[in-house]
């Protein structure tokens, strides 16, 4: 398998599992923090970034190394500072650390400032008390411009938040208004979700026993979206992607990497990867991940992609850009004249006011952005 691993530099993501508690939306594979066990995981991960180093012959090209979890600021400086240095990073490379709010302090930041992170993504998730609580958040919105404030006065001018939106009782008003009020803290970048609730997720049981309140319904959340879209445009920024906003040369070049189908290299319990033409997941497991590195297995379970799935992967991704994708690069890529093949669907759906194709050009319409998994998926 080695031979068919891409080689040139890579985008790199780091799962760090571990959280102080855990916020009732999520459904990620997450564990209570210990120092104990973070310690015995970081051993785990070095050795199994030295397994792929082996593998791929040497030193890895990283053009952008992101660190999510879980909380990954549980790491100190050493520890973030001895990942970072297994991997030859690139002149321009994008280091990414996920910050929960509470943990931005001038210690913290002076100390982070010894590491290549160079890029924050902080999870305000909102500025409304009343949403932090129902979201399980232990921060609070009062504290929020003062932590945005120390990072500039620490050096950096790259971060991202968190925005969070479909919250109950939240209307296409109210989400405007925390549009507005994020873009006065005037980040970087900003990423925005609609919360949606997995089985696994604590909100989803409240809500499930009648204890918490509801989610409002798809028509509602789609008005709230368009309201969002609308604000964060008014408010000067550029959306790139169906959940993302960015000033101008701010986009993530590590999540450009996932949409664009460049190769990513995955580390950590649960963590997934794209070494083509291998897809693979690490165990959502920490015994069953520290087994697979003491035996030296990496790449588990990797699934070997054809060109069909490939570019079932390629068009699933891509069209999240509001740019679209390439129709002649596709061609190259997958050997199929898209335009040709899907003729029918794509008249269909550009009636519909849902495609454009302009230029050997194919992109989503604003209309279809917040159904985009069912447009695209008349495309597979």
């Amino acid at each position: 398998m080695g031979q068919d691993l891409p080689s040139g530099p890579l985008a790199v993501y780091v799962h760090i599992p571990f959280c102080l508690s855990r916020c009732g939306y999520c459904s990620f594979f997450s564990l209570p923090f210990s120092t104990g066990a973070l310690t015995g995981y970081l051993d785990c991960l070095l050795r199994e970034i030295g397994l792929f180093r082996r593998r791929l012959g040497g030193m890895i090209s990283a053009k952008t190394l992101y660190f999510g979890g879980g909380t990954p600021s549980l790491l100190d400086a050493g520890q973030l500072q001895a990942i970072c240095s297994c991997f030859d990073l690139t002149p321009d490379a994008e280091v990414t650390l996920e910050v929960n709010p509470l943990q931005i302090t001038p210690r913290f930041l002076q100390a982070l400032r010894s590491t290549p992170v160079n890029r924050l993504s902080i999870g305000v998730q909102s500025l409304d008390d009343s949403n932090l609580e129902y979201l399980g958040r232990r921060h609070r919105a009062a504290q929020i411009p003062g932590k945005i404030a120390l990072c500039r006065e620490l050096g950096y001018h790259n971060i991202s938040l968190d925005l969070i939106y479909g919250l109950p009782g939240s209307s296409p008003g109210s989400v405007s208004q925390e549009v507005e009020r994020f873009a006065r803290l005037a980040p970087e970048h900003l990423s925005c979700y609609l919360l949606s609730l997995d089985e696994g997720s604590p909100l989803a049981a409240g809500i499930a026993a009648g204890d918490s309140a509801p989610l409002p319904p798809d028509d509602l959340a789609a008005e709230e979206y368009a309201a969002l879209c609308e604000t964060a445009l008014e408010q000067g920024f550029q959306q790139y992607e169906i959940s993302n906003f960015c000033q101008p040369g701010k986009a993530s070049h590590h999540n450009l990497a996932y949409w664009q189908s460049e190769p990513w290299l995955a580390l950590g319990a649960s963590a997934s990867g794209w070494l083509p033409p291998w897809r693979y997941t690490n165990p959502a497991d920490l015994q069953a991940y520290h087994a697979n590195i003491e035996a030296e297995r990496i790449l588990p379970d990797a699934e070997e992609c054809g060109a069909g799935k490939a570019a079932e992967d390629y068009l699933m991704m891509g069209l999240r850009l509001l740019k679209g994708i390439d129709l002649a690069d596709f061609q190259t890529r997958f050997g199929r004249d898209l335009a040709t093949e899907k003729a029918g669907q794509l008249r269909k759906l550009g009636e519909l006011g849902l495609l454009e194709l302009e230029q050997n050009t194919l992109r989503l319409s604003r209309n279809a952005l917040f159904v985009s998994n069912s447009v695209i998926g008349e495309l597979l």
